[in-house]
C-alpha cells in the first residue's frame, strides 16, 4: 500500500509504532503475540486519541505489526525488557517518543512504510528455501 503524502506517512508510522510496541509488550508479558481482536482494539484506542485513519490503511498496518515486531526484536540493539517497554509510554495511551525503544521502533516503522517492504513476505520466501 502506498501512502499519498508525508502527513499520511507520519500518521501511519505513529499508528504502526503504537501497534508494534503493543505487540512487544504483549510478547514480553505473556510470551504470545496480540490476537487480531487485540490489534483491532489497540487500533481503536489509538484512534480515540489521535483521530481516524482509513480502514484499508488500518488493516495493512495491523497485519504487518507482528512481523515488524519480530524483526525489530531480532535486529535492534535495544533490549525490549519490561523496564524499557514500561518507559515507552508517557501514560497508558501516549508513547514517549524520546524513549530509546520508541525511537527504534518508530524508525523501523518509518522505513517499512516508506520502502513498502514486507517482512512477512521475505520470511515466507526464506522459509520455503
Amino acid at each position: 500500500m502506498s501512502w499519498s503524502n508525508s502527513s499520511d506517512t507520519r500518521t501511519c508510522a505513529d499508528l504502526l509504532t503504537y501497534l508494534v510496541v503493543s505487540q512487544l509488550i504483549r510478547r514480553r508479558l505473556t510470551g504470545k503475540w496480540l490476537t487480531a481482536q487485540h490489534v483491532v482494539q489497540c487500533t481503536h484506542l489509538w484512534m480515540c486519541v489521535n483521530g481516524r485513519i482509513d480502514l484499508l490503511q488500518r488493516v495493512a498496518l495491523g497485519s504487518c505489526a507482528q512481523a515488524l515486531a519480530m524483526n525489530v526484536m531480532q535486529v535492534s540493539k535495544v533490549r525490549f525488557d519490561a523496564k524499557t517497554l514500561r518507559d515507552a509510554f508517557v501514560d497508558h495511551v501516549h508513547l514517549d517518543y524520546q524513549s530509546r525503544a520508541v525511537v527504534e521502533v518508530y524508525h523501523a516503522c518509518t522505513v517499512h512504510i516508506t520502502s513498502g517492504s514486507r517482512f512477512s513476505d521475505r520470511r515466507a520466501k526464506r522459509d520455503r528455501l
